[in-house]
């Protein structure tokens, strides 16, 4: 369940910390009795700091916005896990900061799988090619695949990153990512016809100049 109120990012002024933290204390047990208007108030209060603990990890803004939303998205749905033996504040930093690492470790194997394609693409169409030729197509391939995978739909990039670099099976895929093996067979099957696609447009209007 989601809290009914949108994520925004006005908030109101910020009291004394110790009064906070009472206040706190009260919303996110009216919040684990279901009362969404109390966490949309804990959103309210802590959005700012979660968005700039983010903003500084990720140093992107839209990424900072996401992951903000993401943060409080984990929080409402593991509210029942929350025991009170630490802050709120810190509860709620700790979701912000390990959903700073998912998203960074998600950079580090989108940019791994960007080197792969660009890799077995240059090295494919390098063959038979005078080497000057080459170089130049080298250049070209790689800005083309890096403008491709860039703008493939998060769907698409993720599977492909958990296929080809994590080498995970349909089965383990389908655990993680919450959905049927067919619909991940589907996503695959689409995100490589679309890099194909792109690279072998490229690949005739190259050969049309040429």
């Amino acid at each position: 369940m989601q809290p009914s109120h949108s994520l925004g990012i006005s908030l109101p002024h910020v009291g004394a910390a110790t009064t906070e933290q009472l206040d706190d204390a009260k919303l996110v047990a009216a919040s684990q009795a279901g009362d969404q208007d109390a966490f949309a108030q804990l959103v309210q209060r802590h959005q700012r700091r979660v968005f700039n603990l983010v903003f500084r990890m990720l140093q992107q803004y839209e990424e900072a916005n996401e992951v903000t939303q993401e943060t409080f998205l984990a929080a409402w749905q593991g509210l029942s896990s929350f025991r009170g033996d630490a802050q709120f504040s810190t509860w709620l930093y700790r979701i912000a900061y390990n959903c700073c690492l998912k998203q960074l470790e998600l950079r580090k194997r989108e940019k791994a799988l960007q080197a792969a394609i660009q890799e077995e693409q240059i090295l494919e169409k390098a063959q038979g090619d005078e080497p000057s030729n080459a170089a130049i197509e080298a250049s070209a391939y790689q800005h083309l695949v890096h403008e491709q995978l860039s703008n493939l739909p998060a769907k698409y990039r993720i599977v492909l990153i958990l296929r080809h670099l994590q080498e995970m099976t349909y089965e383990e895929m389908a655990e993680i990512l919450t959905m049927p093996i067919g619909t991940i067979k589907t996503h695959l099957f689409r995100a490589r016809n679309l890099l194909k696609e792109r690279l072998q447009a490229f690949e005739q209007e190259w050969k049309s100049r040429g």
